[in-house]
């Protein structure tokens, strides 16, 4: 074999070689980067469940219609166990025998003339004053989540808020002389609610992922809202006078016996972040704006009503892990 014969086979075999090393490694890093690329969103199908906790703001114009105590002139329970009653009924301002009524000026020492009449709470729907306020309620439930891939998902709600409560002031006019004071003297006194609603949510959930750890979470969907009336009474000094009540003759009153309960249709919005975990599952804040058809007894609208949201999804090895990585 001639040198040049020699040197033509070695370059051959030295190409060949390299080649073969620069076509593996463009390989290695191809699929190095597919392998990144494919880890930005998290693999998530199937059914996952959720435990809600939160904060629910109703909406004041519902407790300042219903719950002022005159409303029971405008509405009723729609039981025949009990009625809404006003509080000169309940207090039996005007009634020829009234035992209440001769109880409470003994308790706040007032004469009989001195009486002249009620201020109720404010309530003007075109002002927006809300003499009667609800304060925030606390939400427990449950969330069913069905995924079909990471970013679109079904989402099932069933929230209670027990123990939503409202309060309010009203007015005791009396003529009493008081050291220093007009002919007209007030004596204020509360008013109180409370009520139980349970909320059922269908909804569709959308995702968008900021990053492996973090996304963005959106959702629309129906809602079902039943609300149970449990009381609405007044307190003069330290005693409560039921407004939920039904006259039985000499000053006694029967509590209604039935759930009260009425329930209607509506929508809701959300928005939130969702938090994802190596172990322990994940978190998500939401915020939650719905359009409730709210009834209480013979009162009905539609109103807008707020809730806060802190959820964490049940990790899929529940109850293995021992700990939340961060």
């Amino acid at each position: 074999m001639s040198r040049l014969s020699l040197i033509w086979i070695l370059a051959w075999c030295l190409f060949t070689t390299n080649s073969g090393i620069v076509n593996s490694a463009m390989a290695q890093d191809w699929d190095d980067w597919d392998d990144e690329e494919s880890s930005y969103e998290p693999s998530r199908k199937g059914v996952e469940f959720a435990i809600n906790f939160g904060v629910y703001q109703a909406n004041h114009q519902a407790s300042s219609a219903f719950y002022n105590g005159y409303a029971g002139d405008i509405y009723d329970l729609g039981d025949n166990t009990a009625t809404l009653m006003t509080i000169e009924e309940r207090l039996g301002i005007y009634s020829s025998n009234g035992t209440v009524w001769s109880q409470v000026l003994n308790s706040i020492g007032l004469e009989q003339g001195e009486f002249l009449y009620i201020e109720y709470p404010i309530y003007s729907e075109l002002l927006k004053l809300y003499g009667v306020r609800y304060t925030p309620g606390t939400i427990m439930g449950l969330q069913t989540m069905v995924f079909f891939n990471p970013e679109s998902a079904l989402t099932l709600h069933l929230d209670v808020m027990n123990g939503l409560k409202s309060q309010g002031g009203w007015n005791m006019v009396t003529n009493e002389i008081v050291q220093g004071a007009g002919s007209e003297n007030r004596r204020e006194f509360g008013i109180f609610s409370e009520e139980d609603r349970f909320q059922f949510s269908l909804g569709y959930r959308t995702a968008a992922y900021v990053t492996d750890e973090v996304s963005w979470v959106f959702e629309l969907g129906g809602n079902m809202l039943a609300t149970q009336l449990k009381q609405n009474y007044v307190r003069i000094q330290n005693s409560n006078y039921q407004l939920l009540a039904a006259p039985m003759g000499n000053g006694q009153f029967t509590n209604p016996t039935s759930s009260l309960t009425s329930t209607g249709f509506g929508g809701y919005g959300a928005v939130g972040v969702e938090l994802f975990f190596e172990e322990g599952g994940n978190l998500m804040l939401t915020a939650r704006v719905s359009r409730d058809h709210v009834r209480l007894g013979t009162y009905e609208d539609h109103l807008w009503q707020g809730s806060l949201y802190l959820t964490w999804v049940v990790p899929p090895q529940f109850p293995k892990f021992t700990r939340v990585s961060f």
